[in-house]
């Protein structure tokens, strides 16, 4: 079977970036999925202008029935995968959208939408297989968070339901603008990396033993990247960033999921141009 690799995310940005240098070093068909149709197939056509060959598929990762729909596409395709990387969420200003629907939002697209990718394509991951899960360790840090926080991330022994209990608890909390008790960070989008990097380090470890062999799992902060997502987050303080191209950092992305065949580390650990960082996790 022809080997696949798999961007959510990918009509603009760093996922753009991704999906234009898996294209170039990728021995496989590479799939550029969008939410919005036309801007995915927009997205491809600007690639093919480049003389690249990637494959547009629609995919809302917000909507598990939209996450089943594909994966059975890919089965049905493909048989399995070889590179998934989950680069899909959303942006918004810091002080545009209600802290409560920022929370709603990074809930459904940013973890959801990771978690659910993860979970429904872990049973077609080939030998070999690469996940790559987006974060950023600027503001993803386990110490960020309070003490009573930091307990409750405790990876080595909570499960995947643990994680779920907690930003469900977060979502409830920031309804009532008590979302910071208890040592939680006032951003959503702060909270959801954090998550991620746990999630990421839980599936590592879930899939240690598993009989396909070498399947990496990993978590990678690109950076500050110069895209609509960044801009918006940042605000007025873009300019002291230093804020590197979405090819530039989409490069430290490609090189993660494309870590050679046999090649046992990084595995459950957040990578950061072409290094593992702690996260303090």
């Amino acid at each position: 079977m022809r080997k696949v690799a798999v961007v959510t995310g990918a009509n603009r940005g760093i996922g753009l970036a991704i999906v234009r240098q898996l294209c170039k070093k990728f021995s496989g068909d590479v799939y550029l999925t969008s939410r919005m149709a036309d801007n995915g197939k927009k997205a491809v056509d600007r690639l093919k202008q480049e003389g690249l060959n990637p494959i547009f598929h629609e995919l809302d990762v917000s909507q598990p029935d939209s996450i089943r729909m594909f994966e059975e596409f890919i089965t049905q395709q493909y048989g399995g995968i070889d590179i998934l990387i989950n680069n899909a969420g959303v942006s918004f200003g810091k002080d545009k959208v209600p802290v409560f629907r920022q929370a709603q939002l990074c809930y459904e697209v940013d973890f959801m939408g990771t978690l659910n990718m993860c979970k429904i394509f872990l049973p077609l991951l080939r030998p070999h297989a690469r996940i790559v899960n987006l974060t950023n360790s600027y503001i993803g840090k386990k110490s960020a968070l309070g003490e009573h926080a930091q307990n409750k991330l405790d990876v080595s022994t909570m499960s995947l339901s643990d994680l779920w209990l907690i930003i469900d608890f977060y979502i409830k909390a920031a309804k009532t603008g008590t979302h910071a008790n208890g040592g939680w960070p006032e951003s959503p989008k702060q909270m959801t990396k954090t998550l991620i990097v746990a999630m990421t380090k839980i599936l590592s470890r879930d899939l240690k033993g598993d009989p396909r062999k070498n399947i990496l799992i990993n978590a990678c902060c690109p950076g500050w990247t110069d895209t609509d997502g960044s801009v918006e987050f940042l605000g007025g303080v873009c300019q002291d960033t230093g804020l590197q191209t979405a090819d530039q950092d989409a490069s430290g992305v490609v090189w993660v999921a494309s870590i050679r065949p046999g090649q046992s580390s990084p595995n459950g650990g957040v990578v950061q141009k072409q290094e593992v960082i702690s996260c303090d996790f």
